[in-house]
C-alpha cells in the first residue's frame, strides 16, 4: 500500500470511528437525561386514586431516565383568584405565599408539568382550581412551550368535564399538549379498585411514555 492509499483508507477508519463516537455520546445523552416533570396533586387525600394514577406516570417517566416530582397541594389552604389584577403590574400573585412561592419555582424551572385533580361535584377540585386560577393567570408566559398534561380520577361521572378544563389552563398557556389512547381518565371508588380499571392504567402509561418520548427525542 503506497502512501496515498494509506492516508485514504486511515481518513475513512477516522472519520467511521468519529461517527460512532457522536453516536455513543448522544445515546449517553439521552440516557443520562436531566429533564425533569413536576406534577401537582390536587386531591386532598395524598396517597389516594389520584396518587396511584401519577405514580403509573412517574414510573413510565423514571424508566425514560427523565426525574419525577410530586407535589401534593390538595390538603392545603389556598385562597383563590380575587380579579385585583396586581398581577399585570407586578408580574406575579401579590397573594402567592412563601410555600406558593416554591411550587411555583419548580413548575418554572420543570421541562413538563402534569395536572392531576379527583372529580369533585362534577369539576376540579376546590382547592386545585383555586390555585390554578392564580398561577396560571399570573404565570401562564412561563409556562409557555413547555410540555404540559392533565390527568383525572373519578368515581363515575364529571371525568371528561374535568379533562377538558384543566385542559384549558395548559392550552391558555401556550403549552405543547401530548396525548394518550384515550381521554386522561381512571375510575374508581377506593384505591384498592384502581388499578382494576385497566383500560385508565393502559392509558396512564401510555401518557407517560409519550411525555417521555417527546421530552428525550421531540
Amino acid at each position: 500500500m503506497n502512501r496515498r492509499s494509506f492516508i485514504k483508507v486511515a481518513g475513512i477508519a477516522g472519520s467511521t470511528l468519529a461517527v460512532r463516537e457522536s453516536a455513543g455520546a448522544l445515546l449517553k445523552k439521552n440516557m443520562e437525561s436531566n429533564k425533569r416533570v413536576v406534577a401537582i396533586n390536587g386531591s386532598p387525600n395524598e396517597q389516594g386514586n389520584t396518587a396511584y394514577a401519577l405514580s403509573l406516570i412517574g414510573e413510565e417517566l423514571e424508566q425514560a431516565g427523565i426525574g419525577f416530582e410530586v407535589i401534593h397541594i390538595g390538603d392545603k389552604r389556598i385562597r383563590g383568584c380575587m380579579a385585583c389584577n396586581h398581577c399585570f403590574e407586578k408580574g406575579q400573585c401579590i397573594y402567592t405565599n412563601e410555600q406558593e412561592e416554591k411550587w411555583v419555582d419548580k413548575m418554572k424551572k420543570a421541562d413538563a408539568i402534569v395536572l392531576a385533580s379527583p372529580v369533585y361535584f362534577g369539576g376540579i377540585a376546590g382547592t386545585m382550581k383555586a390555585f390554578l386560577d392564580r398561577i396560571f393567570f399570573a404565570y401562564s408566559q412561563a409556562f409557555r412551550n413547555k410540555i404540559g398534561v392533565s390527568l383525572v380520577t373519578a368515581r363515575r361521572s364529571g371525568a371528561s368535564v374535568t379533562f377538558a378544563s384543566l385542559n384549558q389552563y395548559l392550552t391558555i398557556s401556550q403549552m405543547i399538549v401530548p396525548s394518550s389512547v384515550y381521554w386522561n381518565n381512571i375510575h374508581a371508588t377506593v384505591k384498592e379498585e384502581i388499578a382494576d380499571d385497566k383500560e385508565g392504567v393502559w392509558i396512564m402509561q401510555t401518557l407517560g411514555k409519550n411525555v417521555a418520548a417527546l421530552l428525550k427525542y421531540g
